[in-house]
């Protein structure tokens, strides 16, 4: 029985993770991950703390996956991008002097080392 059902468990989970977005749906994932770009540009500029573009990707699909989304395939990086900056913007309005930098890097050193 065992045998039967673990495959056909692994099948609808790989059906159901292969599922796209729907337009409402990647809105919500692009913004989710423009809140987290926001930070991390942040971090780089105000804090000393460099972060890359590919291990935000990474940290991305992680975040997006917490969320409770299975996927973030067919989001626009361009959208992402110019929303992080614009919340960059308002972030550095609000805490001009790295004010938020102790908040920020203790987010991260605990729950996403490989950005270290």
């Amino acid at each position: 029985m065992k045998r039967i059902i673990l495959p056909l468990l692994a099948l609808s989970c790989a059906t159901f993770a292969a599922e796209p977005l729907t337009k409402a749906e990647k809105g919500e994932v692009e913004s989710l991950l423009a809140e987290a770009g926001s930070k991390m540009i942040y971090l780089t500029r105000d804090c000393g703390k460099e972060i890359d573009a590919e291990k935000f990707k990474e940290l991305a699909k992680l975040k997006a996956f917490s969320e409770g989304y299975m996927t973030i395939e067919g989001i626009s990086w361009d959208r992402v991008k110019r929303k992080a900056h614009q919340e960059y913007g308002m972030l550095k309005i609000d805490a001009p002097l790295g004010e938020l930098c102790d908040k920020y890097k203790a987010a991260i050193k605990g729950n996403y080392r490989f950005l270290k």
